[in-house]
């Protein structure tokens, strides 16, 4: 039974509140609605005014969907029909603004793939993308380099000015450069790519090298990196370089003078494995494909 008296003092109530925006703490779907409140399910959701009060209160139907952290504002709608045919106004709580994901939380990391050219970074990131395909995204490459037939990485390709202008609007937090025979080739991450991947409460992946990974350890923090070294196969340094040079050779995309120069940038990126242990959480030596795409995996998967 519908009491006046109660109607009163929530009017009242409603009075001496403003219209006041607020936060979502919690809510739920009512899907038997009781009598009097319609036939369609509807959502109640426990919500924090900017006074630090709480109400519970209807949300409107709207094109965005209700979370936890939420902002809502309120408008004054019907609520319910009473048994007498009258009809109760009370306030609704539209949806207006998403929840805004924290960038650095304790889970919020860069997954980083590292080594010399030819270890398998690229198929591994690849068979890592089909494994965390609900919740990993690769980070794209800004590079100055002239884009090739059959890239597989994620590259935006720029002009030597635009990059450049990128670094002095901060807008690149890591980069190098990488010379060659042909062209001067510069190399970078966006903060802005990696900030859109963790906002849809996904993995940023990562294919580096050591430069580029030392610039992503200064701007994000240690913590923020979880870095995976790939090792090729073998005793020794000359023993992996051997090893390098077959599948680089096996792979067909460079010519013996590319080839050379790979190995050359390989033999560094061999010798920083030891002289900047520091930046590596994991060392893997890629000697099987499957058996090295689980440990990178499982590692994800523990850290996440």
């Amino acid at each position: 039974m519908d009491r006046i008296p109660s109607l009163h003092r929530r009017i009242k109530t409603l009075q001496k509140t403003a219209m006041q925006f607020g936060t979502i703490l919690s809510f739920t779907t009512v899907r038997h609605p009781p009598a009097g409140f319609g036939t369609e399910p509807y959502v109640v959701a426990l919500i924090r005014l900017q006074n630090g009060t709480k109400t519970l209160a209807q949300l409107t139907r709207g094109s965005i969907t209700p979370a936890i952290g939420a902002t809502v504002v309120p408008h004054m709608r019907k609520i319910r029909t009473m048994r007498n045919g009258l009809f109760v106004n009370d306030l609704k709580y539209e949806v207006v603004a998403k929840k805004i994901e924290p960038i650095f939380t304790v889970t919020a990391y860069v997954l980083a793939v590292s080594g010399p050219s030819g270890v398998g970074k690229t198929t591994i990131a690849r068979s890592l993308m089909s494994l965390f395909s609900s919740y990993a995204e690769q980070v794209p490459i800004v590079t100055t380099r002239k884009a090739k037939k059959g890239d597989s990485e994620p590259y935006c390709h720029v002009s030597e000015e635009k990059f450049e202008a990128m670094v002095q609007n901060g807008e690149i937090i890591s980069q190098t450069g990488m010379p060659s025979a042909s062209e001067q080739r510069r190399y970078g991450y966006r903060r802005n790519d990696i900030d859109a991947i963790w906002r849809k409460g996904k993995l940023p992946i990562v294919v580096t090298e050591l430069n580029l990974l030392t610039g992503l350890v200064n701007a994000l923090g240690r913590r923020a990196v979880l870095s995976c070294g790939l090792l090729p196969p073998g005793h020794s340094r000359r023993s992996m370089l051997s090893s390098l040079l077959h599948r680089l050779r096996v792979r067909g995309r460079d010519t013996e003078e590319q080839i050379e120069e790979r190995l050359k940038i390989a033999e560094a990126d061999l010798r920083a494995f030891d002289d900047h242990a520091h930046l590596f959480d994991h060392l893997i030596v890629n000697d099987h494909l499957e058996t090295c795409i689980e440990a990178v995996h499982e590692i994800a998967v523990t850290r996440r």
